[in-house]
């Protein structure tokens, strides 16, 4: 599987996804705000599987909206998928 060469980017109003305000992917980087605080982003790196599958979810509307992008980011974070990355 190979890493998207394009950024993606998303946001979301709170209709759409009640935790996550936006999500950019670009390589293995992913900036993430929340609706909590969208003016804090937030840095991850992501394994390369993880971030071709964000990049796919986020331009596939009919899949993202069979999934909680919210939970889906929290497993990723769990399982170490996704990693804040160091400032």
């Amino acid at each position: 599987m190979t890493v998207a060469i394009n950024p993606v980017h998303r946001q979301f109003t709170v209709d759409q996804s009640s935790a996550i305000h936006s999500v950019t992917v670009e390589g293995t980087d992913v900036v993430i705000t929340y609706q909590s605080n969208p003016d804090k982003a937030y840095a991850f790196t992501a394994s390369a599987d993880y971030a071709q599958f964000l990049s796919d979810l986020l331009t596939n509307d009919e899949q993202l909206m069979k999934v909680s992008l919210g939970a889906t980011i929290a497993d990723a974070r769990r399982t170490e998928e996704l990693t804040q990355a160091a400032i």
